[in-house]
């Protein structure tokens, strides 16, 4: 066992899940009264913001030290699952500073402080995907750092960024890629975001010009992505997981609250009395199909649930053990995590089918919650086809995977 775990370490403790789930379904009328402003400012609400920040919902991640909750990926899961039945766009946003400060957590203590030393509130987005005209050098004491990074949810609400460099090298060596820690303050936000689904999640661009990144604040991306701190033991048990998995799976949480919503948005529409057009059905819920339906998309949620907290179960007992997940358990997470993805979009087509062309009214809340699903379980984490592929590869011994991180 690398690393001995501390009293602290409570992934699993039920009191603080429970808690954490009751704030957060408590913000939900919240969230829902503002989903369309939040969808039109293409930005968080600033009430919602605020309640979010308030709630300590940015931040569950970060180290207990720090004021954080080091809350696994099953909290993560269940929280977010309860915000999104509210809004989507809201609900990606927190989730995604939850993996933000997680990957802030990986650093050592001297970066840590700067980031939560002063305000245990601090907010952490991140951006992986970064332009190819990005540059970085070596130079005394860290790196300097050009670059634009788009798909940067939350950074409007950020006072720190997490960034991936590809560090200049000399001759033809393999590049050295790193994460960096980032102060909003040092960037420039370019407003790129204009989409379909997920609009609320003000996921803009940002740039750096010649910004000095001390050393402390960057971290080897392989040493983050593969496992390879575990061994430290002054690393708190919940980031000793399996980061990609970690990442990939939490996105769990805001799609299965949205297909929830959804769900929940049909059903009280239900219990209003409404007649089944073209049919001499007065009152819908009286109507087999609808009966079916409502069935089928509630077990069709259960399911996309069952698969995530099987998931997050394994990735939370490893690190507990301080154990190294391998390459099957980690591709099965993946096919886990594709399954939540297809059974979510199964679910709320189906409410769709039973809410007929109504349905995309702007007024109806149920196209939102289609349109910002069938956007987010589109992330390149968590693509379907891609994971079943993974996983099949793993389950007939092939050890060549098409990713370079499962």
């Amino acid at each position: 066992m690398n690393g001995a775990v501390s009293e602290c370490d409570n992934l699993n403790d039920p009191h603080e899940r429970a808690e954490l789930r009751s704030a957060a379904r408590e913000l939900v009328p919240l969230l829902s009264s503002h989903a369309a402003e939040t969808e039109r400012l293409r930005d968080l609400a600033p009430p919602v913001d605020a309640a979010l920040r308030a709630g300590g919902f940015y931040t569950l991640t970060a180290p207990r030290k720090f004021g954080g909750r080091e809350a696994g990926v099953r909290t993560i899961i269940e929280v977010y699952s309860e915000l999104g039945r509210g809004c989507g766009s809201s609900a990606w946003v927190g989730k995604i500073h939850c993996g933000a400060a997680h990957m802030a957590s990986l650093f050592g203590d001297e970066a840590r402080q700067e980031v939560w030393g002063e305000d245990g509130g601090a907010v952490v987005s991140a951006s992986l995907n970064g332009s190819a005209s990005n540059t970085a050098r070596a130079v005394p004491g860290g790196f300097m750092v050009s670059g634009e990074w788009h798909y940067a949810s939350g950074v409007h609400q950020a006072q720190w960024l997490v960034c991936k460099l590809v560090v200049e090298q000399a001759g033809s060596g393999e590049p050295d890629l790193r994460l960096a820690l980032v102060p909003a303050s040092e960037i420039s936000i370019t407003n790129t975001w204009d989409m379909a689904g997920m609009e609320g999640t003000g996921s803009d661009s940002f740039t750096v010009r010649d910004l000095f990144v001390p050393a402390h604040r960057t971290l080897p991306l392989a040493a983050a992505m593969d496992d390879s701190l575990r061994s430290q033991d002054d690393l708190e048990s919940v980031y000793r997981t399996s980061v990609p998995s970690m990442l990939g799976l939490s996105v769990a949480g805001p799609v299965i609250g949205m297909a929830r919503g959804a769900l929940e948005h049909v059903m009280s529409m239900l219990e209003k009395g409404r007649p089944v057009t073209g049919s001499t059905y007065t009152d819908a819920i009286d109507f087999p199909s609808v009966q079916l339906t409502v069935a089928d998309v509630a077990s069709l949620i259960d399911t996309a649930e069952l698969h995530a907290y099987r998931a997050a179960d394994d990735i939370e007992a490893a690190s507990l053990r301080g154990d190294h997940l391998d390459v099957a358990a980690r591709a099965r997470i993946r096919m886990d995590t594709g399954v939540v993805m297809l059974r979510c979009r199964e679910a709320v087509e189906r409410l769709l089918d039973l809410g007929g062309a109504s349905a995309f009214a702007r007024s109806n809340a149920l196209q939102r919650y289609w349109r910002d699903l069938t956007t987010a379980t589109r992330h390149a984490l968590v693509s379907p086809s891609l994971n079943r592929e993974i996983y099949g590869r793993a389950l007939l011994g092939i050890t060549e995977q098409h990713v370079p991180i499962v």
